[in-house]
């Protein structure tokens, strides 16, 4: 492994555990993991002990992993993608097992205190409205994604014959031979990754908001600028990480320098990082993490640390996202079995295009 991959992927991970630490504290401020408390709990000395906790924990387990991982890639420098890949589900299983400890002390502080979060039931829901008020940028503004792709493309096909026959893959572990599945191995990353994104966009675009009586126009503005923001920023991530796999594609084939792997990977990660980051913190300061969706605010309808939302009694497909980040999937729906069938689909294509091309 390359010294600019090594450097690269340990920034992959770095920049995971930073994002698993500070989502306890830039996700919505009456939710504790998972766990839904009043606003007047948000002050709370124990409730902030209970975030410090979970940060310590998470922190110290990112640092006895990622020690592990550079140990095991010193004796085994060839194993260096696997040695990361490992890291990275350690360190999210990890995270999964703080989470579960913070909830459960949540739970009992939220018991002990007698909180009680109070549920409206009063509240319109409106599915059609935003797709009439521009709630989300235009798909056609994925077409520039689709043109990145075909001038990578067309650069390989017109460039076939100065290809070598054998060229070391990106991560440098070994050699692959020339043939049309090496060569536009990227390209097919490319296609997916704009299918997905794609998804992703109407997913949004498509979410339920859920009016609130007493301020129509207010949670109604906030629902749809939120919408946008993130519309935006799927926008750029997509366009970033097609680019990024662009430039993969040149170092392998074209001999671009090795350099520009560290330095466009590491651009794409920090991007990608500032901007969820900021996007969130946006979201605070705006008051725009404050709107609740009715009918999925109570606790018993998230399973699986409070992360995956079944609700067979609520009829949307796609709801906000409990966390603060974005929007999730009704499990109890019927179409979301074949919606998780078809992302499970893509991840597998794209993990068996990484394993034969690293």
């Amino acid at each position: 492994m390359t010294q600019a991959a090594i450097i690269l992927m340990s920034t992959s991970y770095l920049i995971l555990a930073l994002m698993l630490i500070l989502h306890v504290y830039i996700g919505l401020r009456t939710l504790l993991l998972g766990i839904a408390l009043p606003a007047e709990a948000e002050q709370d000395a124990a409730v902030r002990g209970i975030r410090r906790n979970y940060a310590a924990l998470t922190s110290s387990l990112a640092v006895v992993v990622g020690g592990a991982c550079f140990f095991w890639m010193r004796q085994q420098p060839e194993r260096g993608f696997l040695c990361w890949a490992t890291a990275i589900l350690l360190l999210v299983m990890g995270s999964g097992f703080a989470i579960r400890i913070g909830r459960m002390s949540a739970q009992r502080l939220k018991a002990a205190r007698g909180w009680q979060v109070a549920v409206p039931t009063k509240r319109a829901a409106s599915i059609t409205i935003g797709r009439t008020q521009g709630s989300v940028l235009s798909a056609w503004w994925y077409s520039a994604h689709a043109a990145v792709m075909a001038l990578c493309i067309f650069a390989a096909i017109a460039r076939w014959d100065a290809i070598p026959q054998g060229f070391a893959t990106f991560l440098g572990d070994h050699y692959a031979s020339k043939s049309v599945w090496t060569v536009f191995a990227m390209n097919i990353v490319q296609a997916m990754t704009i299918a997905l994104f794609v998804f992703i966009h109407l997913m949004i675009g498509r979410a339920r908001m859920s009016v609130d009586p007493l301020d129509r126009e207010g949670s109604l503005h906030k629902q749809l600028k939120r919408k946008r923001i993130y519309s935006i920023l799927a926008l750029g991530a997509s366009l970033l990480i097609i680019g990024f796999h662009g430039v993969i594609q040149a170092i392998t084939l074209y001999g671009w320098e090795e350099n520009l792997l560290f330095y466009s990977g590491l651009s794409l990660w920090l991007a990608l990082f500032l901007g969820m980051v900021g996007v969130m913190l946006y979201q605070r300061i705006k008051g725009l993490d404050q709107f609740r969706d009715i009918p999925s605010q109570e606790d018993r309808h998230w399973k699986w640390l409070g992360s995956i939302y079944v609700n067979p009694e609520d009829p949307a497909l796609i709801v906000p996202d409990r966390h603060g980040f974005a929007w999730t999937i009704n499990m109890a729906n019927p179409r979301s079995k074949v919606i998780i069938a078809a992302a499970i689909a893509v991840l597998v294509m794209v993990n068996v295009i990484y394993i034969n091309f690293v």
